[in-house]
């Protein structure tokens, strides 16, 4: 078989997902299941880690495993429709021109040779959604928009996947101020919220330095050589409306949609950092912002309306990719086994010598991450089995959650259980294949620079403990 009959017949995502789906389905009449007991800690419902038991089998049927795949949708609900409403907004923001406009403005300010800096700019933004208010999922409904610019600057749909995807999964990856991750897993250690801080921000700059280098460097060889391209030979005629962007003239009009849009921006990040905005919160500042950006660039309410259904139909296939990838979780929730796979990596981990423990966890949590895809839900499952190994080995519970926060995030960019990816993949219609054949030499690189990481914090005794 050829090498293109090959790529032809790797399996769309959803299909891909389904397949995990049936799989982990098969896994509950294997893996035995078992249980850790669940306790309070500070008002959360963590696990005993001296607790776990094997119970009765409850193996997923076949009807159940279909059932499992509404449930799962049913379960990001509130997510699904905060994707959908925000890419109906940032629709509705494209479509008066403003922000390619603006694009274009800074490249005549800047010069056509001086694109890597429009790139640059792109990615600290999105790093920055990933690193302080940890919003992973909010970059779904901007792929049109970095799609369309990646083509404007004369890149291909691969730099236009990696802008927002890769710079905000490294940003929650570091996460100096992630909630969900970092906010979480001190609570469950005890450690002062945010402490350490320091250290997390020079592992910030050090993901982003690596990340805009990959991808500038990628862009800046296919303009030179097109046929280096990864996306050479894709059919990307479904976004052929986003490839056939026009310089436009940025005007006074422009200026104040853009304000709005950027408040719009600010007002979900500060919201989610000083006021606990929820997805409710954040879908209806974007509702907000949207109405007044369409007002001022002068639609009246009918084609509002429009915009906002257009954007939303356009987000609608990836945002769906996210409730599927929570049917995987349900299924092995459903058949008990999420419990007993934790606690046989925590044994295995514990065979390792004290200076290799933090690899260790750093692996064990790259490998868990492909089943629980949730920064939030891994914490409560793994962390409370995680810091007692770590008390017991003499390793400071400050550095096994930076082990458990570099598994939990880079590997977002490989696994096809993500949802931001997927999301991206479908949109795009990007064989996994072909985007892996395009990220592992940054995972590579990555996963490097975090295990010298994880070493140095070992040396330094990061901590306070």
């Amino acid at each position: 078989m050829s090498k293109k009959k090959i790529f032809n017949a790797f399996p769309h995502a959803y299909v891909l997902l389904f397949g995990i789906i049936i799989f982990m389905a098969i896994m509950t009449w294997i893996i035995p299941a078992g249980e850790y007991a669940r306790i309070q800690v500070q008002g959360r419902t963590v696990v005993d880690p001296a607790s776990f038991h094997l119970i009765d089998k409850n193996p997923v049927g076949l009807f159940q495993t279909f059932v499992a795949i509404p449930k799962g949708i049913n379960s990001a609900s509130a997510l699904l429709f905060m994707i959908m409403i925000i890419g109906a907004a940032i629709q509705l923001f494209d479509s008066t021109g403003a922000i390619r406009a603006a694009v274009f403005k800074l490249l005549n300010i800047i010069g056509q040779e001086r694109k890597p800096w429009v790139v640059a700019v792109i990615m600290l933004f999105f790093g920055c959604l990933g690193a302080f208010p940890g919003m992973l999922e909010a970059a779904i409904p901007f792929a049109p928009l970095c799609i369309g610019i990646a083509f404007a600057l004369g890149y291909d749909v691969f730099v236009g996947i990696a802008m927002p995807v890769v710079s905000i999964v490294v940003g929650w990856t570091a996460g100096p101020t992630n909630p969900w991750t970092v906010g979480i897993g001190q609570s469950l250690a005890e450690l002062p919220l945010f402490s350490g801080l320091g250290y997390r921000l020079i592992v910030f700059i050090a993901l982003m330095i690596l990340s805009i280098g990959f991808v500038v460097s990628y862009g800046k060889k296919i303009q030179g050589n097109p046929n280096l391209s990864v996306a050479k030979d894709l059919d990307t005629s479904h976004l052929q409306d986003l490839q056939n962007v026009k310089d436009e003239t940025f005007t006074t009009r422009h200026g104040f949609i853009l304000f709005t849009f950027a408040l719009t921006i600010f007002f979900v990040v500060y919201g989610a950092l000083k006021w606990r905005f929820g997805f409710f919160e954040m879908s209806a500042t974007y509702i907000i912002g949207s109405i007044i950006g369409g007002l001022i660039a002068g639609y009246n309410g009918n084609k509002i309306a429009e915009k906002l259904i257009s954007g939303g139909q356009s987000i609608f296939v990836g945002a769906m990719a996210v409730g599927l990838a929570r049917g995987i979780s349900v299924v092995m929730e459903e058949g008990k086994i999420i419990d007993t796979i934790v606690m046989a990596l925590a044994h295995v981990m514990n065979l390792l010598p004290s200076w290799l423990t933090s690899i260790g966890m750093f692996i064990m949590q790259s490998f868990i991450n492909f089943f629980i895809p949730s920064g939030s839900g891994q914490a409560l499952v793994t962390l409370p089995i995680a810091l007692p190994v770590a008390d017991i080995l003499d390793l400071k519970r400050q550095i096994a959650i930076l082990a458990f926060q570099f598994g939990d995030g880079l590997s977002n960019l490989c696994y096809p259980t993500v949802g931001v990816l997927i999301a991206y993949l479908i949109y795009t219609k990007v064989p996994f294949d072909r985007w892996l054949k395009f990220i592992m030499p940054f995972m590579w690189r990555s996963w490097l620079v975090a295990a010298i990481f994880l070493l140095i914090a070992t040396w330094i005794g990061y901590g306070p403990f």
